[in-house]
């Protein structure tokens, strides 16, 4: 004996609680990066389980090893923990493997995964601003109605001279406010939580929340254009890995997508096609624009539908990084307004009575 003792082995997992579509398309990519360097696929799942640090992701990648050694594919594997990839994703993994292009399929979804996140990251970057800005001055509203308002009420009540209707209704907000705040914060955190709650069980909630963003006018032509690229890119992915189209169309309708609309969409497309009409003819042109369906037509006449999914979704999503940069300039100066006229209203409706001297003078 050499004399060795109390040998420890640590690893440092991260026990996030959800695993994120980035660590997801991470993973992607290094298998596509080992497979293209003409590792096995058993190996290359080895090497990124040993690089692993999230505890979810590694039992997930340990269950799809044990699964391959027990004889099943890789997209068996997948197909039969259904966790984190989009059954689209499957098809196409399913596909690579039949025809041996596994590592340039895997490629394929990591990079189209990676401009979904990358969109996805511009937009949250995006809300992040207004939502602290309109927080801010929400609290500041709420501060001036608790604390200074009261303060005027005092000084105005020993006035006998009728006070702006303006001033009637702020002291009739803060009155309101100083006696049922609680009870209003605790009604807003269980709404919120309700929400929050039944919205991942209940469809109908979610349409709800799609339709109030759709209505708004800066956000519905960024909706538009960001389906039209989610849809032809997915699209022009699975196509060129020849998975036949009613087989694409599918899996848009088997995916968990919070976009009603283009599900329904999908429906009727498919309803379409089955009736005997060309894919392009079976687009709404009010969802996808007259511009998509006539490239579509284009498209499918020439044989080379694959190819023009993918360039619509080029064009839109340059069209749609162009939308998200107006959005972004035209944001700061309407809060700023809406800041502006919120609290100019509270210092209006609060001095109003101030600027008749003569009266407060007189019933002094």
């Amino acid at each position: 004996s050499k004399g060795y003792s109390h040998i420890q082995i640590q690893r440092n997992f991260s026990f996030a609680t959800k695993v994120s579509s980035t660590s997801i398309t991470q993973v992607i990519k290094q298998l596509a990066i080992l497979l293209n360097a003409a590792v096995p696929l058993k190996q290359a799942l080895n090497i990124v389980l040993e690089n692993t640090q999230h505890i979810r992701l590694y039992l997930w990648l340990n269950e799809i090893s044990r699964l391959i050694e027990s004889g099943y594919t890789f997209s068996a594997s997948l197909t039969k923990l259904n966790l984190y990839l989009a059954r689209a994703e499957i098809q196409l993994v399913r596909i690579g493997e039949q025809s041996g292009r596994l590592a340039e399929i895997l490629e394929n979804i990591a990079e189209n995964r990676s401009q979904t996140e990358k969109l996805h990251t511009r937009i949250k970057k995006i809300m992040f601003y207004p939502a602290v800005t309109l927080i801010i001055s929400l609290v500041l509203s709420l501060g001036m109605l608790l604390f200074i308002v009261p303060q005027f009420v005092e000084l105005y009540t020993e006035n006998e001279k009728p006070l702006p209707f303006i001033t009637q209704i702020l002291f009739i907000l803060s009155n309101f406010l100083r006696q049922y705040l609680l009870l209003i914060l605790m009604v807003s955190v269980v709404a919120v939580g309700f929400f929050s709650f039944f919205a991942k069980k209940y469809r109908f909630l979610t349409a709800v929340k799609v339709g109030i963003l759709n209505s708004l006018p800066l956000f519905n032509k960024v909706a538009e254009n960001a389906r039209i690229v989610f849809f032809s890119e997915n699209l022009a992915l699975m196509l060129k890995a020849h998975i036949r189209l009613e087989v694409a169309l599918n899996t848009f309708l088997a995916t968990q997508s919070q976009d009603l609309i283009l599900q329904k969409e999908v429906k009727n497309i498919l309803a379409l096609l089955k009736q005997g009409y060309r894919f392009s003819e079976s687009i709404n042109p009010s969802i996808f624009t007259v511009q998509v369906v006539q490239m579509l037509a284009i498209g499918e006449k020439s044989g080379n539908l694959a190819q023009m999914c993918g360039y619509i979704g080029e064009q839109f999503r340059q069209q749609l990084n162009d939308q998200i940069d107006l959005l972004s300039q035209l944001l700061e100066p309407m809060l700023m307004l809406v800041i502006g006229l919120i609290i100019g209203t509270i210092l209006i409706g609060l001095y109003l009575p101030i600027f008749d001297l003569g009266g407060l003078v007189g019933g002094a």
